[in-house]
């Protein structure tokens, strides 16, 4: 019986804890900057997609003036492709896999 109530003690005591941190986040996300930040780091902007896609409606318009710094838009958005910035995601495959490494070599020594 004693350990019964234990037991339900610490299982009310995990869904207050639980309870109160997911409050504490819904707060938080309530604030607009926290979610802009958020929304930064999961998925960061894509600036060639934004150079291309301004290269594309300079190439687009009208004027023949225009062509040139088109062409040199999309050009450099393709060349940028291998820079985009890291995401949170790859932050994390990257972090397992140095971990992995670092075991593997203390596994040799």
């Amino acid at each position: 019986m004693k350990d019964e109530v234990r037991l339900a003690k610490a299982k009310v005591s995990s869904f207050e804890r639980s309870a109160g941190d997911r409050l504490g986040v819904a707060t938080t996300m309530a604030n607009a900057p926290a979610r802009e930040g958020l929304k930064m780091a999961v998925s960061p902007p894509n600036m060639s997609g934004t150079l291309r896609n301004v290269g594309a409606v300079l190439l687009v318009s009208p004027d023949p003036f225009t062509g040139v710094p088109g062409v040199a838009l999309l050009t450099a958005s393709y060349a940028m492709k291998g820079r985009e910035a890291a995401k949170v995601a790859s932050l994390a495959t990257e972090t397992a896999q140095a971990i992995r490494t670092i075991r593997e070599l203390k596994m040799l020594l």
